[in-house]
Order: structure tokens, then sequence, then C-alpha cells
């Protein structure tokens, strides 16, 4: 938390504040992000002009005149605002009519230069039943696991995977390899819907979450939610978790509706 519906949320929002602007300068606050930013790569974005904010997975990337990207991942609990007044802001960047503040609470935030290694966005022509069958068949890996691993799938986390598997009616700890072509068709069409679904409403804020977008506002695909943070499924039976870790946390399943 943050995935890909907030972060496409927050990219749409500084899309259309900063588009155009010049980059003048930058304060870090202190303590610094979890992996400090490279302070040449700031200076010597100063003095640019911004051409606009895209999304890769559930990173933002500012584009800059020259080929240049200034790339903010949000971590776990990272949020991106215009409030000059926020003492927890990791870093500050000051535009030429506004201030865009990244705060990270948590410190597991992330200002780089360059992106990862990236598996296709979920909402590409290239995830798809053919790309996603192939890295899977010889995967004895956890489904959920792959479907959070970002080198094969960018931008799904905890809550769209649960869900996804929840509508595709699969246990998250089964093996990837055991996954039939069937199923996979269902977690494809089912992480596509349930992300621009997501996306259409804002993103998912839960009350244990500080994601708000930019101007303050909370996501509103809570709502919609059918498993995560629940303890009954739409189906009324009762939700189960994993006796084992799977990608580093308990996974919650219904033993009824999923196999």
């Amino acid at each position: 938390m943050p995935e890909l519906p907030e972060v496409e949320t927050v990219r749409r929002v500084l899309e259309e504040k900063i588009s155009g602007q010049t980059f003048l300068s930058y304060r870090l606050g202190t303590p610094t992000f979890y992996r400090c930013p490279d302070d040449a790569l700031l200076r010597n974005l100063q003095g640019l002009k911004i051409l606009g904010v895209s999304r890769r997975g559930k990173y933002l990337i500012l584009r800059f005149h020259n080929n240049r990207e200034l790339i903010l991942h949000l971590g776990m609990s990272g949020r991106i605002h215009f409030n000059e007044n926020s003492p927890q802001a990791r870093i500050s960047l000051y535009f030429s009519k506004t201030s865009v503040y990244f705060q990270d609470a948590r410190r597991f935030g992330r200002v780089m230069g360059r992106l990862p290694l990236l598996g296709p966005e979920p909402l590409s022509q290239d995830f798809n039943v053919d790309y996603l069958s192939s890295v899977l068949k010889n995967k004895k890996a956890a489904i959920k696991s792959a479907l959070m691993d970002q080198s094969i799938v960018a931008g799904l986390g905890n809550i769209y995977a649960t869900e996804t598997l929840y509508l595709a009616g699969i246990r998250p700890g089964r093996k990837s390899c055991r996954a039939r072509l069937d199923e996979i068709q269902k977690v494809v069409f089912s992480a596509q819907e349930l992300l621009r679904r997501s996306i259409s409403i804002g993103g998912t804020t839960l009350p244990d979450e500080s994601y708000l977008d930019p101007l303050g506002r909370p996501g509103r695909f809570q709502d919609q939610l059918k498993i995560y943070g629940k303890t009954i499924c739409p189906k009324g039976h009762a939700i189960s978790r994993t006796t084992r870790l799977i990608a580093g946390r308990r996974a919650y399943y219904c033993r009824f509706c999923q196999r």
C-alpha cells in the first residue's frame, strides 16, 4: 500500500498541477529516506521544465526536458501532497508555481533516477493469459506471491492480489504451476476489472492506512472490497488465513469459495 490504483490517482493530480512548471529547488527532511535520494540527481534537475507525470507499476515518474526523470516510490505509507506545514515531509520539491511534499512516516519511500526491472502493466495488452501461463507454469511459489512479484506483473500488492484470487476462486497458497488455464484467465480478467474500478473512484483508503490523494481526498474502493479486511465473505462464509507467510504476511481466503 499504496498500490497501482492509488499511485495512478496521485499521478493524475500531479500531472494536472505541476506539468509545464520549472523545478527550482528541493529540501531533504530529517531523517531522510530509508534509501537516501541522490543529492546530485536532484541538483542536476534544477532549472528544468517538467513535461508531465507518468506511472510504471507503483512508481511515479516525473519527466523533465532533456530526457531526465525523477522517480518516486511511495513505499508502505508514503503520501504526496501540497501542504507546506507537514512536519513529516522527507523531501520537498519546489516548482515555479507549486511545491510538492513527500511525506513518509515509515521511511520506506524511495527517490531514484532509474526504474528497477518490472513486469508488464496489468492493464496493458502484454498482461494476458498466454504471458501469465508461460510465467507460472514452472514456478512452485504460491500464486499470491507470484502476483505480488513486481518482475512478473507491475503494480499488484497485498490488497488487489487478495481480491483477485478471491474472484478467481483460487487459494493464495496454491503452487503457481498448478493453476489451470481457465483459472489463469480468471486471474487476468479479475485483476484488470478490479484495478479499473478502483482507479475510477480514487483507490482504496483503509481505516488503518494513511493513503489520501495529493488534495487530501480518500479513495472509495474500500466499500467494494469482497474479502480483504473482512471476517465474512460475500457468501456468508468465515474467512480463513494461511498458517504460513506468503510474500512476508498472512494470506486471507475463503476455504469454500477458493479451491
